[in-house]
């Protein structure tokens, strides 16, 4: 059996002072699925995942200043429809507390996100996770029930682990 290549990334899970997480709306190429999800991205070169996490986040939101970070969630997708030229990714996730929400402003600037078919930020609070109908889904895929229970019960010992496949 081949082994599957899968895309690592890094994500910061930012938790403002009232709970609330910041996300972005990323459109899939082509124009077809919109996806929220929390600032991050792909590892380069030989980069842990807390490497990959700092820069993205300096890249993505600004955000340079900020204190012990939890890796909460380890998301495996097997699914050869999702990224080109790759198996399925590997997403890491962290929790980055901050004071207060913020305007995001990343180092590389908002034509180049733009490009990277990043386009916009908004702070979401768990009832508003949880109550969204539109036709956006979230990344993951259950990330308002995750953070739910993020929220009320803190995070793991451990990262909690979950695989998706199609």
């Amino acid at each position: 059996m081949a082994l599957m290549r899968l895309r690592h990334s890094a994500r910061g899970l930012v938790v403002d002072g009232q709970s609330r997480l910041l996300l972005y709306r990323f459109i899939a190429p082509g124009g077809g699925l919109t996806v929220w999800c929390p600032p991050g991205g792909g590892l380069e070169g030989d980069e842990t995942p807390s490497e990959a996490l700092a820069r993205e986040l300096d890249e993505e939101i600004g955000l340079r200043d900020y204190g012990a970070v939890t890796h909460v969630w380890h998301e495996e997708i097997r699914d050869l429809t999702i990224l080109p030229g790759w198996d399925g990714a590997i997403n890491d996730y962290f929790l980055v507390p901050v004071a207060a929400a913020f305007e995001p402003c990343g180092s590389l600037g908002r034509e180049a996100l733009a490009a990277e078919l990043v386009e916009h930020f908004d702070w979401w609070s768990v009832d508003r996770l949880l109550s969204h109908s539109g036709r956006e889904v979230f990344g993951p895929r259950d990330l308002p029930d995750r953070f739910a229970r993020l929220v009320k019960d803190g995070p793991s010992s451990a990262p909690d682990r979950f695989v998706r496949a199609p």
